[in-house]
């Protein structure tokens, strides 16, 4: 290997089987431990979202470079490093209307979970949460097929019960945050009705986003649901606070949501919602050392006919894709 003459030339002036003074040794060892250090405080700036990109038919689109990705905090833009495929596995709470206003889309419900549970439970973890009444843990979180097929079968509406949407979606979260779930998601099957949960919007919009939560909501809509808007039992519920829930939160968070004006619709956009949820991408970007933490995070594409939604990665580690 050829030398250079500065190099030559230290040595030349250098005394020969001199041990290094102690200083010098701490300052190779400072100048060291620097080196060092600087790839791992770049990785501490280091960011990361959960992105699901579609193209105008709604569907997945792969195989995106970084420079296609815009990502802002409280609107200011930041570099994007690089992305990939999301390849962790998600922790999914589905998340059933059970309530007497679902009875008229149960079966169609129950045959939506079989095309959905599937092909999230390939490679994550699936638990079936009821909450028509107090929420019901019906599959505890597991990859096996056959439990959480059971648990389908346990999926009826029962009569003169009403919908607890809100504190299930809190209680969800807050189990999440306690078990550091690493990316957490729901899946919420609704019809439209009364809501009684103590909890309101905000409580539940912040708990979702505090536990790194995206989430995704299928509401099914029919005309001539008795149930639909009124109180069959004569209770005082609350309709604003589930409507904005099931409105807002898949925006606020970094889900989808689907409107389907018939229940016989409902399997295939579990289809749809499932094929999303497991072709996200992981979009790891750059935030300047020593800052407030951002109270907005957004992502969009410099492709006008792409939309893209992203959920932050709250835990972020070492910024691989």
């Amino acid at each position: 290997m050829r030398r250079s003459a500065a190099g030559r030339a230290l040595r030349r002036h250098a005394p020969r089987f001199r041990r290094p003074r102690p200083a010098a040794t701490l300052a190779a060892a400072a100048c060291l431990l620097g080196v060092l250090a600087a790839p791992l405080r770049g990785q501490e700036n280091e960011r990361a979202l959960f992105v699901s990109v579609l193209d105008e038919d709604g569907s997945p689109v792969p195989g995106l470079a970084p420079d296609e990705f815009v990502v802002e905090e409280d609107g200011v833009e930041r570099e994007v490093l690089r992305t990939g495929p999301a390849r962790s596995p998600m922790q999914v709470a589905v998340l059933v209307d059970t309530s007497a206003s679902a009875a008229f889309a149960i079966r169609d419900i129950r045959n939506g979970l079989e095309r959905l549970v599937p092909a999230l439970a390939e490679s994550n973890d699936v638990a079936l949460i009821s909450y028509g009444g107090p929420p019901r843990v019906l599959v505890e979180s597991t990859r096996r097929l056959d439990r959480l097929r059971d648990g389908i079968g346990l999926v009826f509406s029962y009569p003169e019960s009403a919908g607890y949407l809100l504190d299930a979606l809190v209680e969800t979260a807050r189990g999440f945050e306690r078990r550091e779930a690493p990316r957490p998601a729901v899946v919420v099957v609704a019809s439209e009705g009364l809501d009684f949960s103590r909890y309101d919007y905000r409580r539940t919009r912040e708990a979702l986003q505090a536990a790194g939560v995206a989430a995704h909501v299928v509401v099914v809509q029919e005309r001539g649901n008795i149930a639909l808007r009124g109180d069959p039992f004569g209770f005082s519920g609350d309709v604003l606070q589930r409507d904005r829930a099931l409105a807002q939160l898949p925006e606020a968070t970094g889900g989808q949501r689907y409107d389907l004006l018939l229940s016989t619709a409902v399997p295939d956009a579990m289809d749809a919602l499932a094929e999303v949820m497991t072709n996200q991408y992981r979009v790891v970007y750059s935030r300047p050392p020593g800052l407030i933490p951002p109270e907005t995070v957004s992502v969009r594409m410099r492709r006008a006919e792409l939309t893209a939604r992203g959920t932050p990665d709250i835990r972020t580690g070492d910024g691989s894709p």
